[in-house]
């Protein structure tokens, strides 16, 4: 009796074993390599994805904004972050303040107003949360620090740097993108910098554009970041079709080749909407390239994904292209994403959106893979 039990046992696993063989059989394979060159990981990347679009969907599940309420009206959506318990952060660039929500959606408070004092915002670009879990506001000229609550603690003055975006790690140092204006080398700079805004490290850089040298070019290309887990950034200068990885201490570790189709030419109609309200004395030495750069933006997930927007139109159907890479830099789909920047953490996709009436609003989408 038991050994036919046993048999029996034996039968059903192998025939699980046999299924699971199978399905891994019809998962498409990912047709790139992955070499090293030196100390360097490089992940050279087929020009198609390894999955379908369809393996990624999005359900929207809420949306803040467009209402009659004072409360909900948003001037501008800047940028966004989450805090605890999925507290919604909504850094609102026209009216200068900070707005919370609850992960429901409910109204919470305000705080941040427009001015030169503690606590106030002149030109708020960028909203984090720190690793002492403090609000972080990166605005002109200056750091400003609160409690969750509102309740302002301190401001940092960043006069000496022209500082564009200022994202905390995990050690109470920042990621610092900003504008050297070098006469020598004027460029675009990722730097490391301490609590007191002392350079660390530089990670990567790109060049200014010179108008009187270059012409005035609406698609210039300029170096994108984006943070990973453990410290680490990922870099592109959109020159190039191709990725950097860096650790903690600033050394690269991983680049990926992304090896795009033919370059995209660029369209009358964004040449239009690029040049919207730029005065004709600039537009006399307009120079428009022939070809996009190979990208527009980097944004990343809280599980390491890389999400890479393409100058691409979506056929037939608003929002925007994407290339998605996995942790380790293999490219495994496209998709439309309605967002320029998203925000991606815990399941959600987190997009700065238009409501019918023309007031900004901002959607949350569950997402789904199908991996």
């Amino acid at each position: 009796m038991i050994s036919k039990i046993s048999s029996v046992l034996m039968s059903a696993f192998v025939i699980g074993q046999c299924s699971a063989w199978a399905l891994a059989d019809q998962q498409p394979q990912w047709k790139g390599t992955i070499t090293k060159d030196g100390d360097v990981v490089v992940v050279n990347n087929p020009k198609k994805p390894q999955y379908s679009a369809d393996i990624f969907s999005l359900e929207e599940d809420l949306a803040i904004g467009g209402q009659d309420s004072a409360d909900f009206i948003l001037g501008e959506i800047t940028s966004v972050c989450l805090g605890e318990n999925g507290a919604i952060y909504i850094l609102d660039g026209k009216e200068k303040n900070v707005k919370v929500f609850g992960s429901d959606g409910k109204y919470l408070r305000t705080f941040g107003r427009a001015g030169d004092g503690p606590g106030e915002f002149k030109v708020p670009n960028r909203i984090y949360f720190t690793n002492k879990s403090e609000v972080l506001v990166v605005d002109i000229r200056r750091l400003s620090i609160f409690k969750p609550n509102g309740d302002h603690v301190r401001d940092v003055s960043a006069a000496t740097l022209d500082l564009s975006d200022a994202c905390p790690d995990s050690r109470g140092n920042f990621f610092a993108y900003l504008i050297v204006r070098d006469m020598s080398n004027p460029r675009y700079e990722l730097r490391k910098i301490d609590c007191e805004l002392k350079t660390l490290f530089v990670l990567d850089s790109s060049p200014l554009p010179n108008l009187a040298r270059d012409g005035f070019n609406p698609f210039f290309p300029i170096l994108r970041w984006s943070v990973l887990s453990g410290d680490r950034a990922v870099c592109g200068y959109a020159e190039k079709s191709e990725l950097k990885i860096y650790d903690a201490k600033g050394q690269v570790v991983r680049k990926i080749v992304m090896n795009t189709d033919s370059p995209i030419s660029v369209s009358q109609k964004d040449i239009e909407e690029r040049t919207k309200g730029v005065p004709p004395s600039i537009l006399k030495n307009m120079k428009i390239p022939k070809y996009y750069p190979f990208f527009r933006y980097i944004a990343t997930d809280d599980e390491d994904r890389i999400f890479v927007l393409t100058f691409e139109r979506p056929s037939g159907r608003k929002g925007y292209c994407f290339d998605i890479f996995d942790a380790k830099g293999r490219y495994i789909v496209r998709t439309v994403l309605p967002s320029l920047i998203p925000l991606i953490r815990k399941g959600h996709l987190y997009a700065i959106e238009e409501s019918d009436e023309g007031y900004p609003v901002l959607k949350r989408y569950k997402i789904r893979w199908k991996l």
